[in-house]
């Protein structure tokens, strides 16, 4: 028996035009807002309703032998009813998606479900009062979840619309619908029908929308928050699944957050992706620092082997900024791992330009807790000490921190930062300074600073400083290098004389130095202090040596007398048996020590008679041919055409006419 209806109008205004609220199942005039209930009448009216809404549930369920059962008896009710025609179309659109019919099938009850849509929209576009009252009877989310799945994929947009008022996505019980309404939630958009199905767990396929939550709802803040639900509630995973959520993780536009988030909770159920993956995937980009920790920890905490943790430990110190590297850092050490730190990587922490000097000193002490070689130690002082270029001042700082982890360094280490490193400047004595107070022994430093005398670049300054304090912790000095420091006149004349003095305690020959000195400075660079100091301690001199003093330097009076008697004793030779060559009034001339001074001295003519009384000079010493640009002459010739040419100085004069040459 079908089904009549008396024509609605509004009791307060006549009006016939009404929406339907869902929540008090009332009818609302469009025109003056009263509230009204719809009322039917019929034989046996709720007969063929329930009919078809038990066809519909069957498909719910897909019980579809049932639903077609079902609908066979909609149909001998009232084939043209309007609950009959849907419940055809929805029973045709499963079988076709779902029946597991052939091909040919399907295009039948395509055929069928396409005259059924025509007699349906022939009743409308939009749902009939009719069509609206069947809804209303319903009262079953899985019947309205059936329909709106259909009309949602033949397009009828205002059929669909008007069965999401009645539909409840908490009231579903129906896994495989469940499943279609999740998708269709995901297409659609509706986010918040996805969130309420996700939370009925127990009529789900947990796994199935994880995987659908993963791939296709936005990073909108929920994700995360949904995915933990699940998760939670899930067991049963396979390493196809720790495969696929790895590649979520990889290739995921989602952000950090919302992967961390996820990658937590794949480490607790056992399906933790790489420590690569993890770290270029995440923790290179994630800002949320406590979600830095709680993702490192489960990490860390967890089953690692070798090369993961030495990713891990590359990563932090390479990419990962001071908070997060400490945190990684200092679980590692809680978590009691092994961790092996090469020099390289104190290397990086020290090299990298993004961290202030704090954090790198931070970083590096807690290196230092975990079992470091004296080997690699070492390696880092040394490196960063001899070969990193950093600001002065900071270097300083990072020298001093460095130093405290060691007892000792090597000689060559310290011998290649005394000799060749200049990146501390002024603050290079200091440094020196802070290398022997680590209680090196000084015995193996023998030539150290005799070297640096003769190689350094440093600024004398510099020079000076590491000299004098060198010396005080007794390193010793040989000739040459002394004999270098004191002929540099860009250190005060009294600071050379100091460290002579200290030379000399170290055991530095002052017969070699004597020498040296007086071979290598001009006659304006000689310094009567200096000789002074060296003089009185030396036993011996070479014939050069003592030729240059006689001959070229201007020493004080008497000092000068005395000092040439002692050092004929000390040359063992007799100034007239001293052949030299000179330059003396335009001329070269070979001749014996006592004519040179003779004919060259520029001296008083005081103290010259006193210099060559000193060396024996008289007439028969000073009487011996001479050699004059190669031609042999009598000295008293020379000296007398010299003096009638002018040439002859007035102290030459005098000493010729002591040894009687005039």
């Amino acid at each position: 028996m079908a089904v009549s209806y008396v024509a609605q109008k509004c009791t307060s205004c006549a009006g016939t035009k009404f929406d339907y609220d869902k929540d008090t199942k009332m009818w609302k005039c469009l025109y003056c807002g009263a509230v009204i209930e719809r009322h039917e009448q019929a034989d046996t009216m709720f007969t063929i309703k329930n009919v078809v809404r038990q066809a519909i549930l069957d498909i719910a369920y897909k019980r579809m032998d049932s639903a077609q059962n079902n609908l066979v008896e909609c149909k001998k009710i009232d084939s043209r009813y309007v609950g009959t025609i849907i419940a055809d179309i929805a029973y045709e659109m499963n079988m076709i998606v779902n029946g597991g019919i052939s091909k040919s099938e399907q295009q039948n009850y395509f055929s069928m479900m396409k005259k059924n849509y025509s007699m349906l929209r022939s009743l409308g576009d939009s749902p009939t009062e009719e069509e609206i009252a069947l809804y209303d009877f319903f009262e079953s989310s899985e019947v309205t979840g059936v329909l709106i799945l259909v009309f949602d994929s033949i397009n009828a947009a205002a059929r669909r619309d008007a069965l999401l008022n009645y539909f409840d996505p908490s009231s579903v019980f129906s896994m495989s619908l469940n499943g279609n309404l999740i998708n269709y939630a995901l297409k659609s958009g509706n986010y918040e029908m996805f969130n309420t199905i996700l939370h009925n767990t127990d009529n789900i396929n947990k796994k199935s929308v994880l995987n659908s939550l993963l791939s296709k709802y936005p990073d909108n803040g929920q994700k995360g928050e949904n995915a933990v639900y699940l998760f939670e509630r899930e067991n049963d995973f396979t390493d196809d699944d720790q495969k696929r959520y790895e590649k979520y993780i990889r290739e995921s536009g989602d952000s950090a957050e919302t992967k961390c988030i996820i990658a937590i909770e794949l480490c607790k159920k056992g399906l933790r992706p790489s420590v690569d993956c993890l770290m270029n995937s995440i923790v290179n980009s994630l800002q949320d620092q406590e979600l830095m920790g709680q993702l490192m920890s489960t990490v860390i905490h967890g089953e690692l082997v070798d090369v993961e943790i030495a990713t891990i430990v590359e990563y932090s110190l390479v990419r990962c900024g001071s908070d997060i590297c400490t945190e990684i850092l200092s679980m590692l050490s809680d978590s009691g791992k092994y961790v092996e730190f090469s020099a390289d990587h104190f290397t990086t922490i020290i090299g990298r330009e993004d961290l202030d000097d704090e954090s790198r000193k931070s970083i590096i002490s807690l290196m230092m807790q975990f079992e470091v070689t004296d080997k690699v130690k070492y390696r880092v002082v040394t490196e960063y000490l001899c070969e990193t270029p950093d600001e002065p001042e900071k270097r300083m700082e990072m020298i001093s921190f460095l130093l405290s982890f060691v007892d000792d360094l090597s000689t060559n280490t310290v011998e290649k930062y005394i000799l060749c490193c200049g990146y501390d400047k002024e603050n290079k004595p200091a440094i020196v300074n802070m290398l022997f107070d680590l209680g090196l022994n000084r015995s193996f430093f023998n030539n150290t600073l005799s070297n640096y005398i003769l190689t350094s670049k440093d600024d004398f300054k510099v020079k000076k400083e590491i000299v004098y304090s060198l010396l005080e912790r007794g390193l010793r000095i040989n000739s040459k290098a002394c004999a270098e420091i004191i002929t540099d006149h860009n250190i005060p004349e009294q600071q050379r004389v100091d460290i002579l003095r200290m030379s000399k305690t170290a055991g530095v020959n002052y017969d070699d130095v004597m020498d040296m000195y007086l071979l290598s400075i001009t006659p304006l660079q000689f310094e009567p202090e200096i000789f002074g100091e060296l003089f009185p301690d030396s036993t011996k001199i070479s014939t050069k040596a003592f030729i240059r003093y006689v001959l070229d330097f201007h020493d004080l009076s008497a000092a000068k007398i005395g000092n040439v008697g002692r050092m004929m004793t000390m040359s063992y030779q007799n100034p007239a048996n001293i052949n030299c060559s000179i330059i003396a009034m335009n001329d070269r001339i070979e001749c014996n020590l006592i004519q040179a001074y003779i004919l060259s001295t520029r001296e008083s003519p005081e103290t010259a008679q006193n210099v060559l009384e000193a060396m024996g000079g008289n007439k028969s010493t000073a009487s011996a041919d001479i050699f004059v640009s190669g031609a042999k002459y009598k000295i008293k010739k020379y000296a007398a055409m010299k003096n009638k040419s002018g040439e002859l100085g007035e102290t030459s004069k005098a000493l010729c006419a002591v040894c009687k040459l005039l």
